[in-house]
């Protein structure tokens, strides 16, 4: 057995927000139990692929995306996590990667919260993490007597090593993109698809989000900030995945037995941006009560407040509201505070102090505890990146 610290490897390339916190989560176990240490070549910890064999780590932790880079892995003999579920799952690869149904599963609840009739769900189908995507998507929607239009990713090229980054075939996209019914929401596994459905739909001169309501997977901040309309997008939990993986190598390092099917961690929170932020209700009472809690989020308003500007009782409303959106007035209230806080955050450099303000809390702590109950992170984190 090797000494401590062991030297790990990372086979993390730093490009995306998920892969560096990822790393991130890496660079905290390391911190807190002094049991490893990262091989730094250059001034970012990352070392290529075809120079693992001459570091000789005692570990590696890898982002690998093809069966090819999995076999390489498994050739050197050294021990490895690996970090994604491009690859189906194999019982002698340990795997620590994001819960993928649920993932699904709650891109389907946000999108049925909309009040939307018609679905689609968009991914390439040849990457497991995808297929479990769709199926947990599909199995939310089948709970409510729902089905969904999939929609299959074609790339223009399948040049060996492209494989997050190749082009997306739009022709094929747009075409059929073109013939799904309006108003729909849109899910995709990642937010570079994403993009591309809300780009495909400007051309289509069809309405982001009112013809069409997008979602997409990761809460990549380059490309849901500069997006047009700004994307919505599930977050990972990967400073988590990340920190579990470390945990885990020096387990088989140190010869413990590894898991044979992967950890699953459970994915962050949807932050909602104006690519979904849509309604499509039946019922004229909650659609104004949903309108006058989003316009005056700012605000420190109460469910009084809505109350007395709605034309019925507060047990009537209160009652309806529920029945309509799936949950209270009250909750309504603190996810409109929230997207308007996280909108403040990227998009303005005003104070912690004043978004809370300006977010509708009486006090900062107040914000900063239910920011974080929101989130995961405080909103310095989240300003951060």
């Amino acid at each position: 057995m090797a000494d401590l610290p062991y030297h790990v490897a990372l086979v993390v390339v730093p490009n995306s927000d998920n892969q560096v916190r990822m790393i991130r989560g890496v660079l905290q176990y390391a911190a807190e139990t002094s049991q490893i240490q990262i091989i730094k070549q250059a001034a970012i910890p990352y070392v290529p692929w075809d120079q693992l064999a001459e570091v000789n780590p005692d570990g590696i932790i890898a982002f690998a995306e093809t069966q090819k880079q999995v076999d390489f892995l498994r050739r050197l003999q050294i021990p490895f996590v690996n970090v994604t579920l491009h690859t189906d799952p194999s019982p002698d690869v340990a795997v620590v990667h994001s819960d993928n149904l649920e993932i699904g599963r709650r891109l389907a609840d946000h999108l049925q919260s909309l009040g939307l009739k018609h679905f689609a769900f968009v991914g390439h189908f040849d990457w497991y993490h995808n297929r479990l995507r769709r199926d947990g998507f599909l199995q939310q929607l089948s709970a409510h007597g729902q089905k969904a239009t999939l929609i299959e990713i074609a790339f223009e090229s399948d040049r060996p090593g492209e494989i997050t980054h190749r082009r997306v075939d739009l022709a094929n996209l747009q075409q059929q993109i073109d013939a799904l019914p309006e108003p729909c929401g849109i899910a995709t596994c990642h937010d570079e698809f994403a993009y591309e459905v809300v780009e495909c739909c400007k051309n289509l001169r069809r309405s982001v989000p009112f013809s069409m309501s997008v979602v997409g997977v990761n809460n990549y901040r380059l490309i849901c900030d500069t997006t047009m309309p700004p994307l919505s997008s599930i977050s990972q939990n990967s400073e988590r995945i990340g920190y579990l993986a470390a945990e885990m190598l020096v387990g088989m390092i140190q010869n413990e037995l590894s898991p044979t099917e992967p950890v699953l961690v459970p994915p962050g929170q949807m932050i909602v941006r104006r690519s979904s932020e849509f309604l499509a209700l039946d019922d004229p009472e909650v659609t104004a009560a949903i309108e006058f809690i989003r316009g005056n989020c700012s605000r420190p308003i109460t469910v009084t407040d809505i109350v007395d500007n709605a034309t019925m009782s507060r047990k009537s409303l209160e009652k309806r509201f529920k029945s309509v959106v799936g949950h209270s007035i009250a909750q309504e209230i603190r996810l409109s505070r929230m997207r308007h806080a996280q909108h403040l955050l990227t998009s303005t450099t005003l104070s912690i102090i004043d978004v809370a303000v300006r977010s509708g809390f009486d006090s900062t702590s107040g914000f900063i505890r239910a920011f974080r109950e929101h989130t995961g992170v405080t909103p310095a984190e989240y300003r951060s990146g």
